[in-house]
């Protein structure tokens, strides 16, 4: 009990450290970032629960669902095909990626899979831990990502902006 009171302590000092510091996903990150250096160092064997896994997937659905506006939906219906084709492209290419990463630097296809996919933390990592994938590989992955693309993105935008 001692080592979960411990990793739980983990998880929310990193998350409020996370968001203090405004990284990118911060209070998940940096959660995630604590609570497994505290579990690798002193409870490896620590096992998660079912019912945190349920409750986790229902939170991260209903956070989508609460904050999402769909009046662009409504108001611009010609731009569904082509999100729909842009998905279908960037899918494409995370399997294209996932077979790489797989034959060329070891990695199972399942965490593979779930590295190179288009997608977010929250819902990937959800979904990696469920299926048996190396969760925190695969979200090691998206954090390299969203932060390269919370770094660039908004310094293209003003070159390109002119």
């Amino acid at each position: 009990m001692n080592q979960v009171v411990l990793v739980w302590g983990a998880v929310l000092l990193g998350g409020l450290i996370g968001h203090v510091i405004k990284m990118p996903s911060g209070i998940m990150v940096g959660g995630m970032i604590a609570g497994l250096a505290v579990k690798i160092a002193l409870a490896p064997d620590l096992d998660g629960s079912r019912w945190l896994s349920i409750l986790s997937q229902l939170l991260v659905a209903g956070a989508i669902v609460f904050n999402s506006d769909v009046s662009s939906v409504k108001a611009l219906p010609s731009m569904i095909p082509v999100a729909l084709g842009y998905s279908v492209v960037m899918l494409g290419l995370g399997v294209t990626v996932a077979l790489i990463l797989s034959r060329f630097f070891g990695m199972d296809i399942l965490t593979s899979l779930f590295a190179a996919s288009p997608g977010g933390l929250s819902g990937l990592g959800l979904a990696a831990t469920e299926s048996d994938a190396n969760a925190p590989l695969a979200l090691m992955f998206h954090v390299s990502r969203i932060t390269l693309v919370l770094i660039t993105v908004p310094i293209l935008a003003k070159y390109l902006s002119r």
